[in-house]
């Protein structure tokens, strides 16, 4: 296998259409003021907006047939909501059988409070979406899996953060002892814009971001794919390129929800943000 293509997407997020109808005209203007697109909509409970949408994300991998699909996290708005779960997996079953799934953790998934993760709360997430970090090889590449969430907020669960530290160093080593490119992805960038910007809800506390940094840095390792962000961003760190992937439901910025097609080569990885056709 010289090269292949994978579907990148992030943050589904059923229910979060329904979290920011209703708003006032002002309340427009103060997200604004934050650098958040939203839209002054009717008030509605519903998540049919954020379905309509992943289910043509899912129907249109079909349609291109990847080798995969990675689902880049924040699936669901509300981590407890049976309903937005079963919704998911609903359309996720549309997907056609010889195409995987990869699942990575969001905060809104595995983040009690949708932002710090729990023993309990990735115990969990386990149950319902398998490994909250993991590898797999596919053709010449490894690809290296985190759960952001716990890395961003490790406060109660610091010895998950140590072993996942420990298996992303173990990870590149064994991928550059093989000759392998890693594709790293997560769901929060490291960084949106710079690698020594000011530490934000968007991304990787500093502290831990230079951590990931150098291990990055040491093992040759390219490129990283995140979401989170609810736009597209393209930053560089050095050799080292962190891509931000828009939302395949509610925007944030000008982008619209859309998804990534990822071309990968031996030794190169290319991509492209597509709108979703509605």
């Amino acid at each position: 296998m010289t090269s292949f293509q994978f579907i990148f997407l992030a943050d589904c997020q059923l229910g979060t259409y329904a979290s920011f109808s209703g708003l006032t005209e002002q309340d427009v203007i103060e997200y604004a003021a934050r650098g958040l697109r939203v839209d002054a909509v009717p008030k509605t409970q519903s998540f049919e907006w954020d379905a309509e949408r992943f289910e043509v994300a899912i129907l249109t991998a079909n349609r291109l047939r990847p080798e995969f699909v990675v689902m880049g996290g924040d699936m669901m708005n509300d981590p407890a909501s049976e309903e937005q779960y079963e919704a998911l997996m609903r359309i996720t079953r549309l997907l056609d059988g010889d195409i995987p799934m990869k699942w990575i953790p969001g905060n809104h998934d595995i983040g009690v409070d949708t932002v710090v993760p729990t023993r309990h709360s990735i115990e969990k997430y386990r149950e319902a979406f398998g490994p909250d970090y993991y590898a797999f090889d596919w053709g010449t590449s490894r690809f290296v899996v985190l759960d952001t969430v716990v890395i961003d907020h490790p406060e109660e669960v610091l010895g998950e953060l140590a072993e996942q530290l420990a298996f992303v160093d173990f990870e590149f080593r064994r991928a550059a002892d093989a000759s392998r490119q890693v594709i790293l992805m997560g769901h929060h960038p490291l960084f949106t814009k710079a690698a020594d910007e000011e530490d934000s809800y968007w991304n990787i506390p500093m502290e831990r971001r230079r951590q990931l940094l150098d291990l990055i840095h040491r093992h040759g390792v390219h490129i990283m794919l995140a979401g989170h962000w609810h736009r597209n961003s393209y930053a560089r760190d050095g050799d080292f390129e962190m891509v931000t992937s828009g939302p395949v439901g509610y925007p944030l910025g000008s982008d619209p929800s859309g998804y990534r097609i990822v071309e990968v080569e031996t030794h190169a990885v290319r991509h492209e943000y597509h709108p979703l056709e509605l």
